[in-house]
């Protein structure tokens, strides 16, 4: 049996503007102005139903009086008439996911309750109105149905005191909104302001001290809201018939008062309202063909926003397009058009750009995640350090050489909105906890990095990354598969084919080549003889003929073996020069930090198996020394152009590639290369 408790009153002292919220005085002693406590005469209720679907409990309080009810034990149609006794007076029914939760099971347990006919206000699709941006309010769960953070299990009464806490809050954070945006949301959010929505409607009116607007002058405000923040071609479109849009409308103003920062629209939004979420990318990441829209121009073109996020006044000239378009520009637009393709760039030129460009913007526009899957950790960890030396902090990487603390924040990061691009390898696709996380996250688009992995052809070739579409397709569900972008630097025409038959059978898109070729101008190449006993020597040689101790940059010496890496680490310390030893068997920690030391010029020297170097962004890699004949001609020209930077007048540079073919002990010879 449900029983009546007498708490102490329930009052919270919220105001609509000015003064304090804590019941203290004003500067001049007096109380301020619009200091009456928020008592709205409100029931605030809250169930919770057991798997079977059925009530377990229920609780509720007053607003007006603070009185409480409860009822958990006994039958559940004599707690069913107390509570409708205990709503009796109230002018409306409060909740939190009250709609789509509370009052359908309660219908289903008893259609004639009285309290059923009573108007709604569900704190849940209020919060994100009042609370956009991040970090959210704290006592909603961004993520997963946007639940309170109640600190009690299975404790309704307290979750209908924490309901009604959180709406007085959202009614003094909705009165600091912009008065537009206010007269937007009042129009949208009531449209039957004299049935279904009469209590929010008088809410909304209390908050701005305003009747609810027309629709001309909805119409208006929606217009002044866009005018500087949208497409004009797709604003005027939808203010043409707003009255269609209602509550997606209404979020998507929301996030658009917050976008270009760390917020992201609840996913509980983009599951009970996806138009909301397809709004904002018609606005924002659609392009128009109209010459007047100054939106499109600028945010939608390449050349812009590689100046807005990197500083270059142009793409790299090298390799271009039949057109003579640098192939690098051509790449980028058309992952920024929202078109799937594969660019094949050779090894320094840029890749990296052709996926950062279009993911930095659409987060921008849109707050969507680039998800970029890449083989190497070493890779993943240099990306995020370039782009951080960038002041751009929203890259984020999850990965096995995380500890537990750093892994759980990094998926928070990704839940919550501060990631616009996550890096993975395509093993952790299999990871529950990231799963779970992309689940929170609007996906923008899927990056294969050193895409020719997928390939069975391919030289490194990995069979997780035969895994990847699989899993797009499974995210997408029925819905449209974001633009997949793949990125190589090797790619023969066999891989070519591989790579874009699997995604042909798999999401039933068509990847558009992009072959920019292997050449690398900026190289030089020499081979080197050199004996068995005496190439460590050799290698010590070039070292110090090409890249002298007062010479800034670095080398890297690539060897067949982990042991191998290591003597030759451990000879070239005790010659005096600063190197070190990276090999796939080393601890964690000790890979991040060798390759730490290196990037940021502490060493000048690394011996390592072909575990490093993939994609590293270090500009003044000068020399790279072959001590054994590499596996494939598709791994010496990837481990040919390991560089980062932009191009430079050519240097020469040695490279010592010792031991016959398939004998690195033998007689052989060496190699040269500069990085530009």
């Amino acid at each position: 049996m449900g029983q009546h408790e007498r708490a102490p009153e329930f009052e919270v002292d919220y105001r609509v503007t000015g003064g304090t919220t804590d019941g203290s005085q004003g500067p001049d002693g007096t109380a301020p102005r619009d200091c009456a406590p928020f008592r709205p005469a409100c029931i605030s209720l809250d169930l919770e139903v057991g798997k079977d679907k059925r009530i377990h409990a229920l609780g509720a309080v007053r607003g007006d009086t603070g009185r409480s009810l409860t009822h958990s034990s006994g039958g559940l149609a004599a707690g069913l008439a107390k509570l409708d006794d205990f709503a009796d007076g109230a002018e409306f029914v409060l909740g939190h996911n009250l709609i789509a939760f509370d009052l359908p099971h309660l219908a289903a347990a008893k259609p004639d309750l009285r309290l059923l006919k009573l108007p709604a206000v569900d704190t849940l699709r209020l919060s994100p109105l009042a609370f956009p941006g991040n970090p959210y309010h704290s006592l909603v769960k961004h993520y997963q149905d946007g639940g309170l953070r109640s600190g009690r299990r299975n404790d309704p009464k307290w979750d209908a005191r924490i309901a009604l806490d959180l709406f007085g809050d959202e009614r003094g954070d909705l009165a600091k909104a912009p008065p537009d945006l206010l007269a937007a949301w009042h129009w949208l959010c009531t449209p039957e302001s004299d049935g279904v929505d009469r209590a929010l409607d008088g809410f909304f009116q209390q908050v701005r001290q305003a009747g609810r607007p027309s629709r001309t002058e909805a119409v208006a405000a929606i217009g002044r809201r866009l005018e500087t923040a949208a497409c004009v071609t797709q604003a005027s479109e939808i203010m043409a018939d707003p009255d269609r849009f209602g509550w997606p409308l209404a979020y998507a103003l929301a996030w658009l008062s917050v976008a270009g920062g760390n917020s992201v629209m609840p996913p509980w939004v983009r599951r009970q309202f996806p138009e909301a979420g397809q709004l904002v990318r018609r606005l924002r990441d659609t392009a128009c063909t109209e010459p007047s829209c100054s939106w499109c121009r600028e945010f939608h073109d390449a050349g812009k926003e590689l100046k807005r996020w990197f500083g270059y006044d142009g793409f790299r000239p090298d390799p271009a397009d039949d057109d003579g378009r640098p192939m690098q520009q051509a790449i980028v637009e058309e992952a920024m058009a929202g078109r799937h393709a594969l660019g094949i760039l050779p090894t320094g030129t840029g890749k990296s750009l052709c996926y950062q460009i279009p993911a930095l913007s659409r987060y921008d526009k849109t707050g969507a995640l680039t998800v970029v899957i890449s083989p190497l950790v070493a890779l993943m960890a240099d990306q995020v350090a370039g782009l951080e030396e960038r002041d751009v902090g929203c890259c984020v990487t999850v990965n096995g050489l995380l500890s537990m603390p750093e892994r759980a924040d990094a998926l928070d990061r990704v839940r919550l909105g501060d990631a616009g691009i996550l890096l993975i390898s395509p093993e952790q696709l299999r990871s529950r906890t990231l799963r779970r996380a992309l689940e929170q996250r609007e996906i923008g688009a899927w990056v294969l990095d050193e895409a020719h992995c997928l390939s069975r052809w391919g030289h490194d070739f990995r069979p997780d990354y035969r895994y990847v579409g699989r899993f797009i397709r499974e995210k997408a569900d029925d819905g449209p598969v974001p633009p997949v972008l793949c990125l190589t630097a090797t790619a023969k025409p066999d891989v070519i084919e591989d790579i874009a038959r699997h995604f042909r059978d798999e999401l039933g898109i068509e990847l558009a080549v992009f072959d920019g070729g292997a050449e690398r101008a900026n190289l030089a190449f020499k081979v080197i003889p050199t004996a068995g006993g005496e190439k460590f020597s050799d290698i010590f040689q070039v070292l110090e003929a090409h890249l002298p101790s007062d010479m800034p940059g670095g080398a890297i010496v690539y060897c067949a073996t982990r042991q191998q890496s290591e003597d030759i680490a451990e000879f070239l310390q005790l010659k005096g020069v600063a190197a070190d030893r990276f090999h796939a068997g080393l601890p964690p920690e000790t890979k991040k930090d060798v390759q730490r030391r290196f990037i940021a010029g502490e060493l000048r020297a690394i011996a390592a198996t072909n575990a490093f170097g993939m994609g590293i962004d270090k500009p003044d890699v000068r020399l790279v020394i072959h001590a054994d004949i590499p596996g494939s001609l598709e791994n010496y020209l990837q481990e040919a152009g390991r560089r980062g930077g932009r191009p430079r007048p050519r240097r020469r540079a040695r490279r010592v590639w010792g031991g016959g073919v398939g004998a690195p002990g033998g007689q052989g010879g060496a190699r040269a290369r500069a990085p530009p």
